[in-house]
This record gives C-alpha cells, structure tokens and sequence, in this order.
C-alpha cells in the first residue's frame, strides 16, 4: 500500500514539474500609438485561458505562458484590443492605437449598476481620483470646487475636518435638507454634521480622499430619479480604489506642508497708538471733560505699556502631514487593493487641529463563470480639537479683535493674565486654548458585501448588503480658574453619538436583444431596496472641578448636572425599476420608477412614487454628420422627471408627547408637537436639455445644458390657532424654482511628442425665485427675507446712503413706499426711520466655475486651477463691534475704521467717530454688505517625474516629486472688502477660522 501510494506520489510530482516545464516567461511594454508613452494597467491574457497580467506604471509586462499557447490578447479603455501571435518569441513590444468609438462607449458606473455612455440621457459629472488625491484637503468634497458645472461648495471656516455645505443646481428647500445624497461604493450613507459641541466637523472627512477612484455628480432627474425620496437635491457618487488583475503594484506617497493665513491690512486689529488716538477722538466728538477723558483712557490701559498684537498671538504656521501606503494587484479570478493612510493638519489658528487615520480593503473574487463575489470595507479614525466658534466671545479669532492691545498677554512673572476685561464674557484667548478642551474623536466605518450571479446569458442577479457607521466621542471641558468655567467651579460634558445605518439591495439586470445584429437592445433593471438608520445619543455634564487642569472628565467633579440618552431612527423601502432603449447608438429612450415608503412622513402619505424619462441622439451616427470629418461626436439628450426630498426630522409627523414638564419634583409631560399624519415628501421636478459634442480627433469636448428644477410641497410652518396649544403646525405649502444653464469645455490646445496642454472650463448661471409661501406671506430669517418673487437669499436691511461729508453723520435712504408703488429716496440720519428693502442683493451667485489648466513636458508637469466666483453679496457679521465709529468703545477696532471722519468737506467709508455712538450707525444695513464677486488661484502642483531609463536602474516602477500651493493669490472686484471672500453658502462671515495658504512638497513611489 504504501509503495503504491510513493509511485503515485513520484507520477504526479512528474506530472505537475512537466506542466510547469512547459511554461515559459513573456515579457515586454506596451505603448501608444499618438506619442509612444507606455500605457499602465493593460490587461495581458492568453488566448484560451484564464491566465492573465497587468503592465506596470512603465507599461511593462511579465506573463508566465504555456508552450501550446499561441495568442496574447492586450485590452485597454479607449484603446482598440490587440491579438499578438507568440511565436517563439519571449519578448514582445506592442503599441496600441486610440480607439475613437470605445472612447465615447465607456460606461458610466451608479449605485444600481452601469449605464452606456451612447445610451445614458441623463446629466452627470465625473471627477477622477487624480484631481481629488492631488488636492491638500482633509475632505474630497472641497475638491469638488471648481471642477463639476452647476456644483458649488465653498468653506465656510478653515477648521480642519469642517462641514462644508453642497448645493447642486440652486438650493431646493426652505426648511428641509438641500445637501445631495452621498452613496459611498453603493451604500447610501448618513452625512453632515453630527457633532454636538464641535465647532464644525464633518462624516465625510473620515474618508482618506487617496482611496477615491472617482466622484461622480448626478444632476438631472433622469441621473437621480432611481434614488427616489433622496435624490431631489442631486446624488455624489463616490468609488473607492480597487485592484487590477497583474503584477503587484506598491505604492507610496508621503507630503508635508505648511498653512499660513494672510490677512489684508484694512481687517487687522488697531495696534495701540491708533486705538487710543481714535478712542481720545471720540470722548472729545462726545464733549468729554479733560478730566473724564484722562480717567476713561486710564481705565483703558493707557497708562501701562503694553502694547500686544492679539491677532498675532492666535495665528501660527500650521503644519500639515499626509502619508498613504497602498498594495494592488490580483489575477483574472481575485484581484485586491489595500491602503492605509495618516494625515494631521494644523490650522493658522491656535487650537484647531485634525488627524485621521484610515484604512481601506477592497476584493473582488471570480468564484466560477457565473458567480462574482466582493467585499469592501473602509475604516478612520480621527481626532479633532475645535476652538469655540466664530460668533461666542470665547472664539480666539473673535478675541483678537476685541481685546484691546493695553491687555496684557502675560503677567511679568511669565504667567497668563487671566483677569477679566471690561467686558464679561471676553478672557485671554491664549490660556484659553491652553487650558481648556473641545475635543472630537470620531470612528467612522464603510463596508459592504456583494454578490453577483449569471444564471443565464444576459441576466446579472445582484444582491448588496452595506454598513455606514459612525461613532463620535466628544470631550468638552471649561476650566473653573477663569472664563466661561469659572461661575461653575469648571464644567465638563461627555457626549456620545452613534448612528448605525445599514442597507439591502436585490436586483437583477437584463439585456434584450431585439433584433439579431443586437444593435437594437433594451437594459432592464428592477430590483427592491431597504434602509434603517438607528443613532443613540447620551450626554453627561457637571459642575466643580479641582484646581487642576488634567482632571477633566465629569467623574472626578461634585456636582452632576444633566445625565441623558436618547434614540431616534428612520427607515426607507422601495421597489425601483429602470430600461433603456438603444438603437445602434443611435437614438437612446430611457425611463425610471421607483416608490418609496418611509418612516418619516405622515401615516396617510407615507408612499411616493418618483419617476423620470429621458431620451438622446447620437446625431454623429447620422450619415450627414458622418461625412463631417471634424466631428466625432455629436448628442442631443433631454429628461423630465421628480424627485423626493427626505431630509427633515424622523418624528415630526407625529402628534407626540415630551417628558421634563416636571412639577413639584414629579414627573410630568405635555404635548410638545401637534403632528401632521398628512406630511409627505417635498417635490422636485426638473426637465432638462443638453447637447454633447466632441470634434477634431476629439481634441475639443464642450457641454451645453439647460435646466428647470421647481421644488413643490415645500414644508412650513403654517399658523394655528392658540386654542389648539400650539402656533405653528408644520405643512406641505411652499413652491420655488431654480433654471439655469451650465456650459462645460474642454480641450488640448497643443499636443505634440513631448508637450502637451490641456484645458477645461466650466461655468453655470443659476436663478432662483421663491414663487409660493403660506398665505403669501414673508418670513424674516435674520438678515434675510423669504418674499415670493425673490431670490431665496435675499438679503433684507436698510439702505446706507453714506456719510454727511457736513456733520460726518451716517445716512440711510428712507425707502418708504409711495403710493405710486416707487420708493422715497429722501436721505435721512435716523436709522428707525429707514425701511428695509429687498433690492440690496442676494448671497446667492449669478455665475461661478473653474478653470483648469494642465501642461506636461516631458518628465514635468504643471496643474492649475482657478476658481471664479460673480454677482452674490456677503455680509460681515460683526462689523457693528469691529467698525462701530465708537459703539463697543472698549473693544478694539480694526484699521477699516481709521478712514473716518473728522472735518467738513471729509469723503469718507465710516461716520464720525463718537464715544459710545448714539446714533446706531454700527447696526446692520447695507453698509456691511459686499460685492462677493472673485477670482482665486486656487491650485498649482508642479511635479517632475523621473524618465523611465532611471527608473529601470533604480529599479521601481515610479518616482515623482511635486510642490504644490493653494489659495496662492485672490482679486477681489470689491476692492473694500476685507474678510475672505469664501463665507460659505449663505455668505455670512461671523469670525470663523480663518482660510490658509498652503505650500507643500511631496514625494510618490511606485514598485
């Protein structure tokens, strides 16, 4: 027996040495045709077996191929597939040529699948992972600025790690939510700010932007109809990195950086003499006695000699780390990517800071012909410590502006001075940051399980499972020495935040062919889909802490103050279908549906159904196109459809109950929302048209669409009467409109063997109009008015009319309305008397877009972009404090306030400066209002590449080094604007952390 099972042994050890004896080794490169620059990521396969490989950064090939095999098959997007016979031969060099249709056939990949490019009738926009993971930013959604028509995102704050808004076509809702749906790898996921007492923070900075394949931008409801109830307010699809079948490719990049603030000379702080100067100006435009005016400026500080630069103290040269490792590869059945990463910024203002840690796996394994299984999962963690924000009298950047410069810093003996100033609420915003603790530590987490299966020729069977998880843990501490801490002994509170989401996806894709040449063909979809979201949320905060400042969680104080928890949860189901029909790629019709039911709308509305149809013309398949040799191709394409919006409270349908009523030390509770089981989905429907087109050997591309988006059913509140208890009952009534035009191009201006330029412009036109509210009625918003007719931002304030260059008096238009309907625009001094009026302008852009450039010669390269902003207003929300002409005359002013006046005959921007001002010229009106409109220079990469010759030495497959700038350079059009002018969508700046200029060097190594 066991020399028997030894002889099978000996054979089948022969047998297996003799098969892989007869394998031999090919290598080779592979280049293009158009300049013989090798061509990465080639897929290599042996004809008639499964074998396969990749070629390298270099375009480099090795393939181990057995002796009887014959045919090597090179494929390649965009480039016509090659079949090279072997021979005899062990080294092969193989140039592939473009292949002008593939180029316009590439598919376009979705959530619920890939749509054909020929036959795709909706609106999208795709940024590829090299223009988001060459971007300096914590968050891939601040590389969207610029590069996607109709998309505007601008930072509100330069925190690291902040929110960072997203309008996609106008802004949709009046109370509900108007950010776009994210889908991370398919997954629908939670996004926004969760946090609690972070100034900022953001779900979406827990992805590492160097995991990103492509974001793609869905804007048309053709594009987003199949997301139903999410989809009204656009879809950002995003696709992480995965593997390739090939050599194993190792890849590293490591950037350092450094962030500083620039701040114009107009908005920096009064330094000491310029404070008192003014300051001694005014008590005597007061009639201040000698006697008072000595004693108010000692009391001020005048008779010490300090003389600090607050400004100074707060700002800083952050540093910024960002370090990604990554491994890739597989073969024709398992093909993986994995990838860690670590990136710290510091901002230019003490106290703010982000870090994150991230990793990422993805697989893809082919377990037979007909049956493909993938994971993915996706995991940071971070940690982000915030100053207190912008608008609280803690703000370090508020208190360098308000503390006086005769405010010590430090005590002689080298300690901080922590007494207070004249004014409560105003400390030491140095000690501050030092002493005290705002600090985030979120978890977040993406993962997903897939399985495909092709039980028949054409049928694709699909099921997803995917997990959105975040977990956020949040310290915040208030030191009881001195601050806002100090009536309370110190304060503590610990808050944690979970939100568990998870979804379920079963489809299943079919192709039909129609007729036998399949030119004619239907894709179906249909599929059913369920969503639960949980989030749990417990706070616990306390009073009295000892002397120190290392003990700073709630445990070790006195006094508990609050202890809570609380739950909340949503749910979505829904049934959605899609077909396209294509004829030859010549004419295209597709149509969408889907119905949703959620638990977040009213018992009697609880179903909606969203739906689109859309249809194209690929006129370059026409026969009198065809013989246009300078166009290559040519699309006409137009969709109607609606869209829901679901983006509001989980519970406020329902008539509900609330605890903490409490008397006597009893328990109690009371009505605390009266519910509207008829609440259902806010609406939008859009019609969209467009016409594509790419000419001269698709050297020029442009894009040309028009749109109309009107959202209905919009959610308000609607007036009750007090009988019921309540005032308000939340209703479907409102009605805007959004229609625009987006214009995209792009092109190569110049490509020769070694040089080649090319470039991409983008702009879009946007209007909106509120066209119903309840009862036709305003609602006041602050700065704002929401009037039918107007703009949804309209600014809403009284008319500065300027300064009396008599009496140096500030002035307003009266703007009271005459009978006539026309405004009386006599000029008076009494700001009680103005109206406010609606003509001042909007927050809202007229026109904004981008303007990319890059030029590649040889081993460089040079990458630009410019942003472009046109037509919106921005307003200074503190400027009554920082410019008051004598308001706050305790508080520092900034050099804006120096131009004011002082004799007859003065033309100047502030009024006379009076001690205390009476005369309420510091109170808002357009004075602090802004022309917003800029360009910036906001990217230059510069990179060299090393020639392959060296790299064949070194032995790798890539080295680059890069520098690279950001926010390098902005013109401002209104040249008396001192704030930057990037203050988020709603175009109010409120002192946050301030926006950097970042230069930095990095360096890329592949293997």
């Amino acid at each position: 027996m066991t020399k028997r099972v030894l002889t099978y042994f000996v054979l089948a050890f022969g047998l297996i040495t003799q098969a892989f004896a007869q394998d031999r080794v090919v290598s080779g490169k592979v280049t293009t045709s158009e300049d013989n620059s090798p061509l990465p990521g080639v897929s290599v396969a042996v004809k008639g077996t499964t074998k396969g490989a990749q070629t390298d950064v270099n375009g480099a090939f090795k393939i181990s191929v057995p002796n009887n095999a014959t045919t090597l098959i090179f494929t390649y997007i965009g480039f016509e597939t090659s079949q090279v016979t072997i021979g005899n031969k062990t080294n092969l060099d193989v140039v592939l040529s473009p292949d002008t249709k593939t180029l316009q056939e590439v598919t376009i990949t979705g959530a619920y699948g890939s749509y054909d490019k020929k036959g795709y009738t909706g609106s999208r926009s795709t940024l590829g992972g090299a223009n988001i993971e060459s971007r300096p930013f914590a968050s891939a959604v601040s590389a969207l600025q610029g590069q996607v028509a109709g998309l505007q995102t601008t930072a509100f704050s330069g925190q690291p790690g902040a929110f960072q808004a997203v309008r996609i076509r106008g802004i949709g809702s009046i109370s509900a939510g108007s950010d776009p749906l994210y889908v991370i790898d398919g997954i629908p996921i939670n996004s926004g700010d969760f946090s609690n007492r972070t100034t900022s923070a953001s779900t979406l900075a827990g992805l590492n932007p160097n995991d990103i394949e492509e974001m793609i931008v869905l804007k048309d409801a053709a594009s987003t109809s199949i997301y139903g109830s999410r989809g009204a307010n656009g879809v950002i699809l995003i696709t992480t990195k995965k593997g390739k079948s090939g050599k194993t490719i190792i890849k590293g990049d490591v950037e350092l950086g450094t962030n500083q603030v620039s701040i114009p000379g107009l908005a920096k702080p009064m330094n000491r003499q310029e404070y008192f100067d003014i300051t001694r100006e005014g008590l005597i435009n007061a009639s201040a006695s000698q006697a008072t005016i000595d004693a108010t400026l000692n009391s001020l500080g005048f008779n010490n000699t300090d003389d600090v630069d607050w400004l100074s103290a707060v700002t800083r040269t952050g540093v910024t780390r960002n370090i990604n490792l990554s491994a890739s590869g597989g073969d024709n059945k398992t093909r993986f990517f994995m990838s860690g990463g670590y990136y710290k910024e510091e901002a230019s203002v003490i106290g703010s800071s982000f870090d994150r840690i991230s990793g990422n796996v993805k697989l893809d394994h082919n377990a037979s012909e007909k049956l493909t299984l993938g994971f993915n999962v996706n995991v940071s963690g971070s940690n982000q410590f915030t100053p207190t924000a912008g608008g609280t009298f803690a703000s370090p950047v508020l208190s360098s502006y308000f503390l006086r410069p005769s405010q010590r810093l430090f005590n002689p003996d080298g300690t901080y001075d922590i007494s207070l100033t004249t004014f409560p609420g105003i400390y030491n915003p140095v000690a501050l940051v030092d002493v005290n603790r705002n600090q985030l530590f979120a978890l977040k987490g993406v993962t997903g399980v897939s399985v495909d299966y092709r039980p028949i020729k054409n049928l694709t069977l699909r099921s997803k499972f995917g997990i959105d998880f975040n977990a956020l843990e949040e310290n915040y501490f208030r030191n009881g020495a001195f601050g806002d801490g100090r009536n309370t002994a110190g304060q503590a509170s610990a808050d944690y935040t979970r939100i568990f989401n998870w979804t379920a996806t079963n489809q299943a894709d079919y192709r039909l062919y129609i007729t036998e040449d399949k030119g004619f063909f239907v894709d179906a979809k249909v599929g059913y889909e369920a969503q639960l979201s949980k989030s749990y949320f417990s706070n616990v905060t306390s009073n009295g802490f000892p002397p120190t400042n290392d003990l700073i969680y709630p445990v070790v104080a006195a006094t508990p103050v609050t202890a809570s928890a609380s739950g909340s949860d949503y749910s979505f189901g829904a049934i959605f279908s899609n077909a396209t029909f294509n004829y030859h790629n010549k004419y295209s019709l597709s149509g969408a549906f889907r119905q949703d039911k959620s638990s977040r709308f009213g018992i009697n509305n609880r179903t909606g159904n969203f739906w689109s149809v859309g249809a194209a013309w690929n006129l370059e398949q026409e026969s009198f196109i065809k013989s246009i040799s300078a166009i290559n191709s040519l699309k006409l394409r137009g969709s109607y459809g609606v869209n829901g919006n679901a983006a509001i409270a989980n519970y406020l349908w329902r008539a509900t109950y609330g605890f903490g009523f409490n008397y006597n030390q009893t328990p109690g509770s009371a009505p605390n929302n009266i519910g509207n089981a008829d609440l259902t989905w806010e609406l939008s429907k859009q019609g969209n048209i467009a016409i594509d087109g790419a000419l001269l050997n698709n050297r020029l591309s442009f894009t040309l669409e028009y749109y109309n988006r009107t959202n209905s059913d919009l959610l308000l509140d609607v007036p009750l009467s007090r009988s019921s208890g309540f005032s308000t009952q939340t209703a479907n009534v409102g009605t805007m409109e959004n229609k625009g035009w987006e214009i995209t191009l792009g092109g190569t201006p110049v490509k020769t063997k070694d040089f080649s330029w090319d470039v991409s412009f983008n702009i879009a036109l946007n209007k909106n109009t509120l066209t119903g509210l309840v009862n036709g009625a305003d609602i006041i918003a602050g700065s704002f008015v929401r009037r039918v007719g107007q703009d949804f931002q309209t600014f809403f304030a009284r008319e500065w009319a300027g300064v009396n260059t008599d009496t140096g008096a500030p002035q307003w238009y009266l703007n009271t309305k005459n009978a006539d309907g026309t405004f009386d625009r006599t000029i008076t001094n009494n700001w009680n008397a103005a109206q406010r009026v609606t003509t001042l302008g909007s927050a809202t852009p007229k026109a904004f877009g981008g303007f990319n450039n890059t030029i590649n010669y040889k081993g460089f390269s040079i990458e630009a972009q410019i942003y472009f902003n046109y037509g919106n207003k921005l307003q200074d929300t503190w400027a009554g404090f920082t410019q008051g002409d004598g308001a706050n005359a305790t508080f520092n002013k900034i050099k804006f306030q120096l131009d004011r006046w002082q004799k007859p005959g003065d033309v100047t921007k502030a009024p006379k400066y009076v001690y205390n001002n009476p005369t309420l010229s510091n109170n808002f009106s357009s004075r602090y209002l802004f022309d917003g409109s800029y360009i910036r220079l906001r990217n230059v990469t510069v990179r060299y590449s090393l020639p392959a010759s060296v790299l064949k030495t070194l032995k790798v497959g890539q080295v680059s080094i890069y520098a690279r700038g950001t926010n390098l350079y902005t013109w401002l059009k209104d040249k008396n604007l001192y704030f930057d002018p990037e203050a988020g969508i709603a175009g109010q700046a409120n002192n946050n952390i301030f926006l950097s200029k970042n230069f930095s060097v990095g360096m890329t190594v592949a293997f």
